[in-house]
């Protein structure tokens, strides 16, 4: 619903003030910035950084070397729409309403998700709201364009490339009056000639001409045609930057937003091409990077440059089985959590040759960047924003200025557009269902996204009534069922999740993702009747779920050999599945044979060089077995292609440890979040090193976390031993034998300090 009028939480609470009265002095540390953000979709660093290195990318280069750089974490649901959405607003999904890429429109049929669906504002509305200006330039969910201070070109005006003899639609451009200004500046496919189409793909004038043909014979064809689709993406592109670069020339904006989607869609079209999908991902990052460097020349040289991404892009070696361009798949299956954000002054980017790029430093999420904007522009963070403000990607002024929280009064700013029809916009589809978004026969999944959300943010309650509602609105909604299974799961409401599980098997692929999880289920409440009866009832799923299934079951009953031949049964099948290869290596590991595993993870994770979790579980094998070398490269190998892996992190440490390398195992351990676990590692690290204190206060810190255990207890003892602490040490150790006796050591140790 379109926001009519907002005075957010906080307006009247102790430390807030109105952002009317937080306007900033133009002097001084708090002078107001010029804003530009640009959204790079599906920009990877683990891409961007060999083509820097390479020097192809030289506006990058200076935002990697000049810059202050990060890598975004964004939680799934990994939908475009969301994440922009969230990036602009500074609001959980659930909180700023938008949670797929369309909506089913009260009198039936449906439309793409658009402004009026958004429950929150967007920074566009704030700084409106405060008489800074603003343009916008192909945001997501921006249709229809809002009236603010300032110019909006909304995300439909890329759909509508493809209609040559078609009006432009009302609400695509706001104000009206920019429209006669902007509109001469837009690129059709048709105009995208075959040099520059070539440097994508090898293409040939007759094929250009013959897939323009057919898109304009079937204009419902014309997203299908990988040909044509690529040509729209490069006209959408260069459109999107043309309209920015005057807008930021003539208008000199306060706060600018340009979202260009190359990156994303060339990724999805080509990432399975074998031949040509190297060439035509390389080129999009250097078509964006080009666009990067006019937007900066075309700001204030002052203007503070914030690039982000909504996600990265997992590499044709990730092991997914999903087609990224099928009409129907689950195409963002191959979206990366990991995406990036970078920021600098846009002289910085300009000019000069740049000096060494420096790794990404530390993390933000979408929540952080609407928040980091406002304090970057001299002005409050809006009241109800969840992000904080990131000071690694402020300039200096803005870092070391306090952060204040302030309620905006937003006023109506929708314009008179309407939201279209019940009809389904043929062009929008098209293009979502070329790109893996939607299906053939589209519904929105609005319910099911939210519940996701909700489920991640462990509001199981809230999840469950989503998950509910959308299986009822669409019965055949597979991953509906999944989700609704694994929430009541979650609530302890196992018999309940195993009929939600029971009723995915019997759907198209039911079987295939819903056999696994719901045996599980079953076999940890002790439920190995139900867990037998759901493998009888899955006779179509593929031979390597219904093998490790089997193994599952063989293991709960004791019967370790008929464990491990199904599993081996299951990698015949699939040397890849990750179920089966984790379960083998459990098995043989917990049979103290964890090198027995080697053979099968080693194949399995040079099959998909690009699995993080393939070669995490190599590393983990690779530790259990006293490889500690080997050990370590794959596991870092598994961190670089999942930073955030908390448990992969503690393995690296772990196998830095047993090198001997305690000062690289706490570099390791320091960025992972506290926990007892890594504060025995950080002990057992100091204590290597001798750091017999600091030892001592990491395990305190973990007994305090409840970690109690023998060995732990023994590590303090000791620790506190060596810091001439006899009396503490051997309150340790017999706190150590309290808890098991047969210690001969400790009991050795225990006479020796007179105790």
């Amino acid at each position: 619903m379109a926001i009519a009028s907002l005075a957010l939480a906080g307006a009247c609470s102790p430390g807030y003030e109105t952002a009317a009265a937080a306007r900033s002095d133009p002097t001084g540390p708090g002078r107001a910035r010029r804003i530009l953000l640009v959204g790079l979709d599906g920009a990877d660093w683990s891409i961007i950084d060999p083509l820097v290195a390479a020097g192809r990318l030289p506006i990058l280069a200076r935002l990697r070397a000049r810059g202050r750089t990060a890598t975004l974490i964004a939680a799934p649901p990994l939908l475009s729409p969301i994440i922009w959405t969230t990036i602009a607003t500074g609001r959980h999904p659930d909180d700023h309403g938008v949670l797929d890429f369309m909506v089913d429109l009260p009198a039936g049929g449906q439309a793409p998700v658009g402004s009026i669906h958004r429950k929150t504002p967007a920074l566009w509305n704030l700084f409106s709201s405060v008489n800074r200006s603003v343009a916008v330039v192909g945001w997501w969910a921006t249709w229809p364009a809002e009236d603010v201070h300032g110019t909006i070109v909304s995300d439909q005006l890329a759909p509508q490339l493809m209609r040559p003899d078609a009006a432009m639609g009302a609400g695509l451009i706001s104000p009206a009056a920019s429209v006669a200004a902007l509109m001469p500046l837009l690129v059709r496919p048709e105009q995208v000639d075959l040099e520059e189409l070539r440097r994508f793909i090898p293409l040939s004038a007759a094929e250009r001409a013959a897939a323009l043909r057919e898109a304009g014979r079937a204009p419902s064809r014309f997203y299908a045609n990988r040909v044509v689709h690529l040509a729209a993406v490069v006209a959408g592109t260069r459109t999107h930057v043309a309209m920015a670069e005057r807008l930021l020339r003539e208008q000199k904006p306060d706060f600018a937003a340009v979202y260009l989607e190359a990156i994303d869609t060339v990724s999805h079209l080509f990432v399975k091409d074998a031949a040509h999908g190297r060439q035509a991902i390389e080129q999009a990052y250097v078509e964006v990077d080009a666009a990067l460097g006019r937007l900066a020349a075309a700001a204030t040289p002052e203007t503070w440059v914030i690039v982000c991404s909504d996600h990265g892009f997992h590499p044709p070696t990730a092991g997914l089985a999903e087609d990224p361009a099928q009409l129907a798949g689950p195409a963002t299956a191959w979206h990366r959590p990991y995406g990036i954000a970078a920021a600098a002054e846009a002289s910085q980017l300009a000019i000069g040759a740049p000096a060494t790029a420096a790794a990404p430093a530390g993390t933000v999420s979408p929540l952080d960047i609407a928040p980091t904007v406002l304090h970057a522009a001299g002005l409050p963070v809006e009241a109800s924003m969840a992000g904080r403000v990131a000071a690694e990607l402020l300039p200096a002024d803005r870092a070391a200025a306090a952060p204040s929280r302030a309620a905006y009064v937003v006023p109506a700013s929708v314009s008179s557009a309407e939201p279209r029809s019940a009809t389904i916009d043929e062009a929008a589809l098209a293009r979502l269902q070329a790109l893996g978004y939607v299906g053939s026969r589209p519904s929105s999944l609005a319910k099911q996204n939210l519940g996701e959300v909700l489920y991640r943010r462990g509001r199981f309650d809230a999840a469950e009534r989503a998950f509910r509602s959308a299986v009822e609105s669409q019965p055949q909604n597979l991953g509906s069922l999944l989700w609704l299974a694994r929430t009541q799961q979650a609530l302890g409401r196992t018999r309940e999740a195993l009929q939600a599980w029971t009723q995915a098997l019997r759907l198209p692929e039911g079987a295939s993702v819903a056999l696994l999880p719901a045996v599980e289920a079953a076999l940890a409440s002790g439920l190995e009747t139900d867990a037998e009866r759901l493998l009888a009832a899955s006779p179509e799923a593929p031979p390597e779920i219904t093998h490790t299934a089997r193994a599952m079951v063989a293991s709960a009953r004791g019967r370790a050999v008929g464990a491990e031949r199904e599993l081996r049964a299951a990698l015949r099948s699939d040397p890849t599945c990750f179920d089966a290869l984790f379960r083998l290596f459990e098995l043989l590991h917990r049979q103290g044979r964890a090198a027995d595993a080697l053979p099968a993870l080693r194949r399995s994770a040079q099959a998909v060089p690009g699995s993080a979790r393939h070669a995490a579980l190599l590393g983990e094998a690779l530790l259990a077995a006293g490889n500690a070398a080997a050990a370590e490269r794959q596991l870092a190998r598994a961190l670089e292609l999942a930073p955030d892996s908390v448990a992969v992190r503690l393995d690296l440490a772990r196998a830095r440890l047993a090198q001997r390398r305690p000062a690289d195992a706490l570099a390791t351990l320091q960025p992972a979040p506290i926990s007892p676990e890594r504060s025995i590692l950080m002990g057992a690290a100091c204590a290597a090193g001798a750091r017999w204190t600091e030892a001592a206060a990491h395990y305190r810190d973990a007994l305090a976390a409840g970690a109690v255990t023998p060995e732990l207890l023994n590590g303090l003892g000791w620790a506190l031993h060596m810091q001439g602490l006899d009396r503490e040490a051997a309150d340790a150790l017999r706190r150590s034998l309290a808890l098991r006796a047969d210690q001969p050591q400790i009991r050795h140790l225990l006479g020796t300090l007179g105790s």
